[in-house]
């Protein structure tokens, strides 16, 4: 017996549905399936409530490539999807207008998503282009916007998103989906690479910011098909091990020892840092841009030709 889990950065959406599963199937093989997402499974509680019952066998497909356990069978299912890419990039989307300085696109409203838009909206309005499909004025949709994690992580955040939540949604992208036809990367960057030129920098919020976990989505992808620098709120390490693929990242030009830390303490290095960028001038920022041209080139020709490293080595 098979079942999907719906997945946040810390928790399960469908778990009363899960723990009747888990009920019924009670001494029987089960999979436990997360579909193509990759969250860390202890952080969102799978484990606390498999260890809760007693099964003949338990097969856990993630597509986390972190994901191990000393009981559970691990199967990791295409953990590097979002890295197929079908086409090359028109250089005219290989620029930068000076319009604004900072970029941040998404769907869902996590709160690590809220937090950096509304960061940005408060501080940093003039110089930031926000992307967010999801309208809190819309009863069913204000469900989805992770107040209550926002609350917990960084409470001053949630002051800034109450005074900047109605300017939400701002949609840069044409629907809420992947462009049909499309591979699953190239169809977020055809509804999002009209924008790029705008900004210097894509502040990437991932899907997964907690727990052991590396899992690469369009997010991290797209602003190295665009060729743009990008700060990475999203698992600890991930930095590093984006570097074990043989991507480069930006610690020559800021700081990056904010990915050593997960949760709040990353997030709030995050924001510093933003904060530190915005105020250099825009003639010392091009200038930036023009000396990281050799890494930008070179994380986009690995992904066009396919050349990164598949082999992970887990820190400590």
């Amino acid at each position: 017996m098979k079942f999907r889990i719906k997945t946040a950065d810390t928790f399960i959406w469908n778990l009363s549905e899960l723990v009747d599963f888990l009920l019924e199937n009670q001494h029987q093989d089960i999979v436990i399936t997360n579909g193509s997402e990759g969250c860390c499974s202890r952080t969102v509680g799978l484990y606390k409530w498999l260890d809760k019952f007693k099964f003949s066998n338990v097969t856990i497909e993630t597509s986390n490539i972190l994901e191990i356990h000393d009981r559970y069978n691990i199967t990791c299912i295409l953990p590097w999807k979002f890295l197929d890419v079908e086409r090359p990039i028109d250089q005219i989307y290989h620029t930068w207008n000076r319009q604004s300085i900072f970029g941040t696109l998404y769907g869902r409203p996590l709160w690590h998503r809220i937090g950096i838009a509304s960061h940005l909206l408060s501080s940093h309005k003039s110089i930031s282009e926000i992307g967010c499909l999801v309208n809190p004025t819309d009863s069913d949709q204000r469900e989805l916007f992770e107040i209550l994690e926002l609350w917990k992580y960084d409470p001053e955040s949630l002051i800034k998103f109450s005074n900047a939540c109605f300017e939400f949604p701002c949609c840069h992208q044409d629907v809420d989906q992947y462009t049909p036809g499309a591979t699953l990367t190239d169809g977020f960057v055809k509804q999002t690479e009209r924008v790029y030129k705008n900004f210097l920098i894509d502040v990437v919020a991932e899907t997964y910011t907690g727990g052991d976990c590396f899992f690469v989505t369009e997010k991290t992808v797209r602003p190295m098909l665009l060729k743009k620098p990008m700060i990475l709120m999203g698992s600890k390490d991930c930095l590093n091990y984006l570097r074990q693929m043989g991507f480069r990242t930006f610690g020559d030009f800021w700081d990056e020892t904010y990915d050593g830390y997960e949760g709040r303490e990353r997030y709030l290095r995050i924001l510093d840092l933003i904060d530190w960028i915005a105020g250099h001038s825009y003639d010392r920022l091009e200038t930036m841009y023009w000396d990281m041209q050799y890494t930008l080139d070179h994380n986009y020709n690995l992904v066009m030709t396919q050349g990164y490293n598949k082999t992970i080595t887990k820190l400590s």
